[in-house]
């Protein structure tokens, strides 16, 4: 055969494969303008239909595609506009979803946190305390605990009022919190005292960390009506043992910190 002219609307000829030479040869041409096989009947591949055969194929792929199992034929324009509706109901209720979980995390954060002081509330660093008895044996590790009060709040209190006794905690506070590292668990208990859970940590490496608190605690001060008040702080320090309860590790080391006093 000669050789078929090239261009973009030049015939393209398919040949049956060499094999099937012995079996009459019939020609196809593929005519891109319109899209449609010329040429019909079986050829050297028996009765199995050809891909381009006038009585099988679509003219547009989208004959094929069905949305929600709902064949195109069926899809009228009314349908087609309910569904879509209703997928953009189904994403407007996943993000309400993802809102209400991040509004849930912060809602616990403030049920957690002490607004004022910005540290754990007593009852969330108790609940840590306890979570801290059953992982000294879980993870065979140490656990240190700090107690740590705020011994002249309660004469700020008295000779300057509420207010100063209030704003002398937070300043202690924020001292407490710049000292910690990420890890310890740091949470306030009654009146004007602390509480820090120190993971991984022995006594002696919780020595260490009090005293280093103690000097971010007394370079704290408070003016107050032409007067400066200064933090005056004492710590105790206990082990938390597996099997211990909360009651037996607040006394040990509020025991220690009377007899450091």
């Amino acid at each position: 055969m000669a050789d078929d002219p090239i261009g973009s609307y030049a015939p393209v000829h398919s040949v049956f494969p060499e094999r099937d030479r012995k079996m009459p040869r019939q020609e196809k041409v593929y005519d891109p303008s319109t899209r449609k096989k010329g040429g019909g009947g079986s050829g050297g591949s028996g009765d199995k239909k050809e891909s381009f055969a006038d009585s099988s194929g679509h003219e547009d792929i989208s004959d094929e595609i069905s949305i929600l199992g709902i064949p195109k034929e069926e899809m009228s324009k009314s349908v087609y506009d309910a569904i879509n509706i209703l997928l953009e109901e189904i994403n407007f209720l996943k993000s309400e979803l993802a809102k209400s979980h991040g509004h849930e995390a912060y809602l616990e954060e403030q049920v957690e946190t002490d607004l004022n002081l910005h540290v754990l509330r007593r009852r969330t660093l108790t609940a840590k305390i306890i979570q801290s008895v059953g992982r000294v044996s879980d993870e065979n590790a140490p656990y240190a605990f700090i107690f740590i009060t705020i011994k002249n709040a309660p004469i700020a209190g008295k000779e300057f009022g509420r207010d100063a006794y209030d704003e002398l905690i937070k300043q202690a506070a924020g001292a407490l919190r710049e000292g910690v590292e990420p890890g310890d668990i740091l949470g306030s208990l009654r009146n004007h005292d602390f509480g820090i859970i120190l993971p991984g940590n022995s006594v002696a490496e919780a020595e260490l960390k009090a005293q280093s608190l103690m000097l971010s605690l007394g370079g704290r001060s408070l003016v107050w009506k032409g007067s400066t008040l200064d933090i005056d702080a004492g710590y105790g320090i206990t082990e938390i043992n597996a099997g211990d309860s909360i009651e037996n590790i607040l006394e040990r080391s509020s025991s220690d910190q009377l007899q450091r006093a």
